[in-house]
């Protein structure tokens, strides 16, 4: 799948969020939410790494969660380019890809 079509995939399902639970984004939203989903991707892997409490979870449970916190941090920074009307794919070619040349 390309990042144009991940990017829609992602802005549906936010939409859905938005009205299931009532919230308004802003501005604002996009930048803490990821900030939120970061968060919780680090407390996920302190517990994968034994570094913080593993609740009772299995190590493929808790890999999973890291995969599962993952998925949702690239989730809203595609929903945070998408809002800022950021094209991904020029900023990588322009920022990471230049280095290749």
């Amino acid at each position: 799948m390309d990042l144009k079509t991940l990017t829609e995939k992602v802005v549906m399902v936010s939409d859905q969020y938005e009205k299931n639970c009532n919230i308004k984004r802003d501005e604002d939203w996009y930048i803490l939410k990821l900030h939120e989903e970061v968060g919780e991707l680090t407390q996920n892997y302190l517990s994968y790494t034994l570094r913080g409490r593993d609740r009772n979870l299995t190590k493929e449970e808790l890999k999973k969660n890291i995969s599962n916190e993952l998925a949702d941090v690239f989730g809203q920074i595609l929903l945070f380019a998408n809002y800022h009307n950021i094209d991904l794919d020029k900023a990588m070619e322009d920022k990471w890809f230049s280095y290749l040349k």
